[in-house]
């Protein structure tokens, strides 16, 4: 019987460079994996930060048993299915570094045009320097100087920065004696009617200095201070109201919340400085005093951390560990300071809320929680994370409440209009100048009225 060569050809096995490209795809998953094995097993051992071990024992479990399978893939899988799978394998990674590419290629995008709009102004002669986040120093629990650690809550003073672009534009601000966000000659003992404590919506994240919600409520009369900072977290909102409303004692203090401040918050409880403002009644670092001494350390560590960011850019050997996608889908190790939020976080934000009220009551103040709802709200329909928890908490502290969501956001005929582009995360000039003046009007019903310095 003759046999067809049709069926012959058809039942023949895979081309032999389509089994090496296999073979090469099956050896390269199998020591990827077992990389990823041994770097997590190292993270474990000698932890760079004080984190939770169970991201790094998950990477261990996955790692291990997907070298393993590889590697029997590798020896007892039939050619032809080695071919199949091999082509799958290098698809997905192909796709899935792609899409790191492009999100590397943003991020460096936008530090470029940070760094040249800085480089610019200081070649102009203009004191420039990148804006410092406070939230950057928690895991180095501040600075190092010659009176031994810091932990700035501030900027550099006196100088020119800019803030991030969610509109189109780059704002650039001067900062204040304390290198926070406002006009200077602002900090007068018993002259402030209102200082703010918050995050990137207290210090008026991307958008110029004339549209944040300090600068909408000095134009309403009244004498306001911003200490917000972008990143900051409860604990730093606490520490900031110790270091520079204590000495001034403003008649009122606006505690501005927003969803990630709980985030924030876990972290923050790392650094044993910023720990003292929760523990110790009578802690402080003097910073109001200190700013000489803090400028000088601030710019020795934005310099360094700007080139650093240089030699990133040209080395991006940093894309193999996936940084800017495990950042977007939250695969990393979380801190092990805290237990989990629903068990202790709420407990510990209340004791912040408790520490900040009675030291404002110290000097006869009245303090607010304004609660700034996200653009999730909006986009999704659903509450924000925790909004009952922390509106009952300040409700059960008898602090009154600014709910920006109910008075503002809930009855605007297009709420999505007022942040950037319908998509950013903070809001537009007119969403903040809404909420500025949804509180001013709140303030001037309560009896608070500006003071001859806001005229």
């Amino acid at each position: 019987m003759k046999s067809n060569p049709e069926k012959t050809e058809r039942f023949q096995g895979p081309p032999e460079f389509a089994v090496t490209f296999a073979n090469i795809v099956f050896v390269s998953g199998m020591v990827y994996f077992g990389l990823l094995t041994v770097y997590a097993l190292q993270r474990i051992l000698k932890p760079p930060e004080p984190v939770s071990s169970a991201f790094y024992f998950l990477c261990i479990l996955f790692g291990g048993i997907s070298a393993t399978s590889f590697g029997l893939g590798l020896r007892s899988l039939s050619n032809g299915l080695k071919v199949n799978l091999s082509v799958l394998f290098f698809t997905v990674g192909i796709s899935v570094y792609a899409f790191e590419s492009y999100l590397e290629f943003s991020r460096s995008r936008e530090n470029r045009a940070r760094m040249e709009i800085i480089q610019d102004l200081s070649d102009s002669g203009v004191k420039a320097y990148p804006n410092h986040m406070p939230t950057l120093l928690r895991e180095s629990n501040g600075l190092k100087t010659n009176n031994g650690r810091i932990y700035p809550l501030g900027g550099i003073a006196n100088s020119t920065t800019i803030l991030g672009n969610e509109s189109g534009y780059y704002p650039i601000i001067e900062t204040d004696e304390h290198g926070f966000h406002n006009p200077k000659g602002l900090y007068k003992e018993y002259r402030i009617d209102i200082m703010l404590t918050g995050d990137s919506f207290a210090e008026g994240y991307s958008v110029h200095s004339n549209e944040t919600i300090s600068a909408v409520l000095r134009e309403s009369g009244f004498s306001a201070i911003s200490l917000g900072k972008g990143g900051n977290g409860s604990l730093i909102e606490l520490a900031a109201l110790k270091e520079y409303a204590q000495p001034l004692k403003p008649k009122t203090v606006l505690w501005l919340y927003h969803v990630n401040d709980l985030h924030d918050l876990k972290y923050e409880m790392n650094s044993p400085i910023l720990r003292q403002y929760l523990n110790k009644d009578d802690f402080s670092q003097n910073l109001i005093s200190r700013q000489f001494e803090i400028n000088r350390v601030l710019i020795d560590y934005v310099q360094g951390r700007w080139e650093k960011e240089r030699e990133r850019e040209k080395r991006k050997i940093d894309i193999l560990t996936l940084p800017n996608l495990r950042a977007r889908t939250k695969l990393k190790p979380q801190p092990a300071s805290l237990a989990p939020l629903s068990e202790r976080g709420i407990s510990v934000f209340k004791n912040v809320l408790v520490k900040a009220k009675r030291m404002v009551s110290v000097w006869d103040g009245r303090m607010y929680f304004v609660y700034l709802p996200s653009l999730k709200r909006y986009s999704t329909g659903k509450e924000d994370e925790h909004r009952k928890d922390v509106l009952r908490a300040a409700t059960e502290l008898n602090i009154s409440i600014i709910d920006i969501h109910s008075e503002v956001f809930a009855s605007h005929a297009d709420p999505l209009s007022l942040f950037p582009f319908r998509s950013q995360g903070h809001y537009t000039p007119e969403g903040y100048r809404l909420v500025a003046e949804e509180i001013g009007a709140r303030l001037k019903t309560d009896g608070v009225v500006p003071s001859d310095a806001g005229n």
